[in-house]
């Protein structure tokens, strides 16, 4: 998802609240107000694109590096199970920890190594942890 923040560049964000008619008219098309939830700023751009649309997304995050998910191990909804019965697949979104069901097929299957760099990347956001030269994750010096 090549969506982040222009101020500083996190892809922690969420849709912001539509305030106007034209920003209601323009989520139509897929142009979305949206907030960092690291530096607060509102922006707004779009987050459709043609050649991505046929892939499965994360509801909240909107990644698309997915697992998927049994239904033996973790507890489906009513709506879930009949969509799965359909022939649906079961996703996660191990960044958000979110379960979903989905028609359309996953772009790219989740890894740990990505997931490593974004954990690395979210203790240093909070200044607790950074990584040293050799990648490993010290704790931050008070300065």
């Amino acid at each position: 998802m090549p969506l982040a923040c222009p101020n500083c560049g996190s892809r922690r964000l969420r849709h912001a609240h539509l305030r106007n008619f034209s920003e209601r008219l323009w989520s139509v098309v897929g142009v979305y107000p949206l907030r960092c939830r690291d530096c607060r700023l509102r922006f707004t751009e779009r987050t459709w694109r043609i050649s991505s649309i046929r892939y499965a997304r994360c509801p909240k995050c909107w990644r698309m590096d997915l697992n998927t998910w049994s239904p033996e191990d973790h507890h489906a909804n009513a709506g879930q199970v009949l969509l799965m019965q359909l022939g649906a697949t079961p996703y996660r979104c191990e960044y958000c920890r979110v379960n979903f069901v989905s028609f359309r097929q996953r772009r790219e299957k989740f890894s740990f190594k990505r997931w490593r760099k974004y954990r690395r990347y979210q203790k240093d956001a909070a200044g607790t942890r950074r990584p040293d030269a050799n990648g490993v994750a010290e704790e931050a010096a008070e300065n």
